[in-house]
């Protein structure tokens, strides 16, 4: 352990990690339903425009959060990618180099305040926890948010351990409040708040703070907040701040904002999991928590309070508040971090029960997690349905999986299995008391279950890539219609943030009846995306294809009827010419798309997650061609009838 927590080698490896970590589905996974979607399609947007000031979705303001992580993302898709290619693991790297910022500090910090051993255990587990990894590869605020909280945090252990503090100290800790504000708002100064606030409560001191009180710290902190809060409060007349703090923040504290609701205790019911594998020292850390408080040891009992004084508030805040998502907690995961590395350099003091109660910890999170990652894949590797099924057969392009596909589900199954592996070796390990080989084993179960679940069993999982299918329909757009695929534009009743992102920001969303009546008024190519699990907005058409209507036929002027009149009279021709224009109408009332020159029909398949529902997309390409006529897809054959031997040039069957 000395060895490894010694000089730059601890800050590589904890580094390497966070970034394996982060990195283990950022590059394969599909755009996620529905925040981060809406963070890169508003970025993308800023790249298009030239607007970096507004937050916009499509036509939308997005006054929710501040513009920190966007103009981040900015930076990287500028550097590495461009708004036009869509990449969204471009749009995942600020959130990446959040975690590894987070890992680090972490240690940073916990090297001065429970020494380089300890913190290096804890740094290591904390970067390899399941919450920390999923937020590293996911393409929003909060992986960013714990980097500048960690680092807010690190300052005041560096502070807090006595050693001497200088200028570069607070200039660290007000950069990180200043920076945390622009990502996530009032969280970081909250976290940082409620610490000093409970340990000023606790131990009526304050004087250790006095190397953060330069006067010029919250000056740099307001400058590099107010700029942009002036500038956007002009650009959106004073909405952002009403909407951000009336319509987002204001609903989270009074009720289950947009049905994200829990019950106290949520998220400590959630922590075997998230905080796996860290959890394995998590029982003992906090026993080695409080034991410090009660013991005479006055070091060690200042460490404890402050760690307490991190995570405790924090946590009740979140705890308290009537929404809930799993990642609120996330700035409080370092401090339980080293709690957890100080009990694994100590081991031998915990009790056996402390230890025991991790190990089920640690078993229960293997075992949920040994089961649900092939679980997962087996109901979401194939997007068969019975809808797909009638949509095919009844003409619609594009494919559908009836099988998972078996090399697929073997490296699945293979990753999972070292998974499980893993969490064995570590749990016989553990009761070996087997020192840094425990260590070893703790990150690599935790890094195994990153690559099992996030680098190939969601990925793999085709069900959930909707987005994906649609835009790979659009690619055939040139052929079908003479529009390349980047220009052609798409209106549709699907409207999860996620296709928005993959399609463009010229995509146009609506409710059935909107979308078509888009389409209708377009004279250029347009492709029309109809979603079927809004059942009560389908064409009539549509619900028969699904067996979902009965099937009328147009009853009005049959052509029977104009078979007794005289084939070559007047009133012949306008009996059928009624027919005809009766036809056409109840064709265009149970198919919308009939006037709209549909060319090309296609299909995509799959589940949406963000509603829970399995969804089938019927794809339309419409105005293919600059004209068309009337009845060009519906095939008439009237019954002959006998005038004469010899036809008349005029007959109605020439």
């Amino acid at each position: 352990m000395t060895e490894l927590a010694r000089g730059t080698r601890a800050y590589v490896i904890i580094g390497l990690i966070a970034l394996i970590s982060a990195f283990a589905g950022i590059f394969t996974l599909p755009p996620l339903d529905r925040d981060e979607s809406r963070f890169a399609q508003a970025t993308a947007q800023m790249l298009e425009t030239g607007d970096f000031v507004e937050i916009n979705f499509l036509d939308t303001e997005r006054n929710k959060k501040p513009i920190g992580i966007h103009w981040l993302q900015v930076v990287t898709v500028s550097v590495l990618s461009d708004a036009e290619a869509r990449e969204i693991w471009a749009y995942r790297i600020p959130s990446a180099l959040g975690a590894l910022l987070a890992a680090l500090a972490c240690f940073w910090g916990g090297s001065r305040l429970i020494g380089r051993e300890a913190a290096f255990a804890g740094s290591a587990m904390f970067a390899a926890t399941v919450l920390l990894g999923i937020e590293g590869g996911i393409a929003k605020t909060d992986a960013m948010l714990a980097g500048c909280t960690t680092l807010a945090m690190a300052a005041l252990m560096n502070v807090r351990s006595g050693e001497t503090a200088g200028w570069r100290t607070a200039l660290i800790f007000w950069f990180a409040i200043g920076l945390g504000t622009l990502i996530k708002g009032p969280v970081t100064p909250m976290v940082a708040g409620l610490a000093v606030v409970a340990l000023f409560a606790w131990e009526r001191k304050l004087a250790w703070l006095k190397p953060l009180a330069v006067w010029w710290g919250p000056i740099l902190a307001i400058a590099m907040v107010l700029p942009w809060l002036i500038s956007i409060q002009i650009a959106t007349d004073g909405n952002f701040l009403r909407e951000a703090l009336g319509d987002d923040l204001g609903p989270k504290l009074v009720s289950s904002h947009e049905r994200h609701g829990g019950p106290i205790g949520y998220h400590l019911l959630l922590t075997p999991l998230l905080f796996f594998p860290a959890v394995l020292f998590l029982i003992p850390g906090v026993a080695r928590i409080v034991g410090a408080v009660r013991g005479e040891d006055d070091r060690a009992a200042s460490i404890a309070r402050f760690l307490i004084c991190w995570a405790v508030p924090t946590w009740l805040v979140f705890e308290l508040l009537p929404t809930k998502l799993p990642h609120y907690v996330l700035p409080a995961y370092p401090a339980l971090a080293l709690m957890a590395g100080w009990a694994f350099v100590e081991i031998g003091k915990s009790a056996n029960w402390q230890r025991w109660v991790s190990w089920g910890l640690f078993a229960f999170a293997g075992l949920v997690f040994a089961i649900v990652i092939p679980t997962a894949f087996l109901i979401y590797g194939n997007n068969a349905s019975w809808d797909a099924v009638r949509l095919s057969l009844a003409g619609f392009q594009g494919g559908f999986e009836l099988a998972t596909d078996p090399t697929v589900g073997a490296m699945v199954v293979l990753t999972s299995g070292v998974f499980a592996a893993l969490v064995g070796a570590t749990l016989l390990s553990e009761r070996l008391r087997s020192g840094v080989l425990v260590l070893a084993l703790v990150i690599a179960s935790g890094l195994a279950w990153q690559v099992a679940a996030r680098g190939v069993a969601l990925p793999s999982a085709y069900a959930v890539r909707l987005a994906d299918q649609v835009r790979a329909a659009r690619e055939y757009s040139e052929t079908i219609t003479g529009v390349p695929a980047n220009e052609i534009v798409t209106a549709s009743s699907y409207t999860e943030p996620s296709l928005v992102f993959s399609l463009g920001s010229d995509t146009v969303l609506g409710t059935t009846e909107e979308v078509l009546a888009f389409a209708e008024s377009r004279e250029e190519p347009t492709m029309v995306v109809l979603d079927l699990s809004r059942m009560n907005e389908l064409p009539r058409s549509l619900a028969r294809v699904l067996r979902r209507s009965p099937v009328t036929e147009p009853t009005e002027y049959p052509s029977h009827q104009c078979q007794e009149l005289e084939a070559s009279s007047r009133a012949y021709f306008e009996c059928i010419s009624e027919w005809m224009n009766a036809l056409r109408e109840r064709l265009q009332e149970e198919n919308p798309l009939y006037r709209l020159d549909n060319c090309h029909s296609a299909l995509a398949a799959g589940t949406n997650y963000s509603r829970g529902d399995d969804t089938v997309l019927a794809i339309y390409f419409t105005r293919c061609a600059q004209e068309s006529e009337d009845m060009r897809r519906v095939m008439i054959r009237l019954p002959r009838t006998e005038t004469s031997a010899q036809d008349s040039p005029n007959d109605p069957q020439d």
